[in-house]
């Protein structure tokens, strides 16, 4: 009797192929679900518009202020007492912080021919200076404030004062964004 080789080598083959597809067919699985409800917060800070919105050009958007409009003098400080305003809504003070997330050099040399940028920030209720936001100073970004608290139905004010250089032309310019930090309980 001759075997043949080739079939023999075709029928173990087709043996492993099904023993292979009969153990992964026969996996068994767990399955485990994750659902979630997703939803809107809300928050107890809001943005305001101040006195000098028109002026600064700003412009509220959610949980976005924009100020367009920022502008100084070469040689001179031009500030801004009351553009922008955060309100606390709710019925316990909130604190926060405020960073620089950036300061962007729009046309290149703007940097270099900023004296400074500072925010101050004042209360509406007390007129007292809360903290100051050193945007730029000395050549280099500057520091944020920490640990604001913001009484219930208080509003505070955040004023610019921008001093350019006396180098400085109408072209020059910066993009600074600055957050407002507030920790969800």
């Amino acid at each position: 009797m001759q075997v043949n080789y080739k079939k023999s080598l075709k029928l173990v083959v087709l043996l492993i192929s099904s023993i292979l597809i009969a153990t992964v067919s026969a996996t068994i699985y767990d399955y485990m679900n994750l659902n979630g409800t997703v939803g809107v917060q809300g928050m107890s800070l809001a943005w305001l518009l101040g006195a000098d919105n028109s002026t600064a050009g700003t412009q509220i958007n959610g949980v976005t202020a924009t100020l367009v409009n920022l502008k100084g003098p070469p040689n001179g400080t031009r500030v801004y007492a009351d553009p922008v305003e955060l309100n606390n809504t709710g019925g316990t003070a909130t604190s926060f912080n405020v960073t620089i997330a950036s300061i962007t050099n729009s046309t290149g040399v703007g940097t270099a021919v900023l004296n400074s940028t500072y925010v101050k920030i004042y209360s509406m209720n007390t007129s007292a200076l809360m903290g100051t936001v050193t945007v730029w100073e000395n050549g280099a970004q500057g520091s944020g404030v920490t640990d604001l608290s913001l009484p219930a139905n208080n509003v505070w004010r955040f004023q610019w004062e921008i001093t350019w250089k006396s180098t400085a032309t109408t072209s020059d310019s910066i993009a600074v964004n600055l957050k407002i930090e507030v920790p969800v309980a």
